[in-house]
């Protein structure tokens, strides 16, 4: 038998984690926007939705490209892991709302983009 490397597991396995678990942070960052933009003095009602709505749509798209990047990993790992580290900044601009689930999901993220880009290539 041959001594092959193979490409790691671990970002894809750390990517599909932090995918599952920042669709619920996700929907925790804009509920906590909604309700810090409300103490805030003369916050409309209209601006707290819009806060809320932003924060949220933040979580989703970086949850949605971790899961993507997590699963088209062993195709083009540099790419994806790329794409991992893009996850895991926009994750990590939801934690102006104090999410700690937001802050597990960008540490998720950030360790997987950076295994996949400092990993050695395969030799073939």
């Amino acid at each position: 038998m041959k001594n092959e490397k193979q490409i790691s597991n671990g970002p894809m396995i750390l990517g599909i984690i932090g995918g599952i678990l920042g669709l619920p942070a996700a929907i925790c960052s804009g509920a906590c926007a909604a309700g810090l933009s409300t103490l805030a003095d003369g916050a409309t009602t209209q601006s707290s939705n819009d806060a809320g709505s932003a924060f949220l749509w933040i979580g989703l798209i970086a949850a949605l490209i971790g899961l993507v990047s997590a699963f088209l990993y062993k195709k083009n790992p540099k790419g994806w892991g790329a794409m991992m580290l893009l996850a895991g900044i926009l994750s990590g601009v939801t934690l102006i709302t104090f999410n700690f689930l937001s802050f597990i999901v960008c540490i998720l993220f950030l360790i997987g983009g950076v295994i996949s880009l400092t990993q050695k290539k395969p030799a073939l």
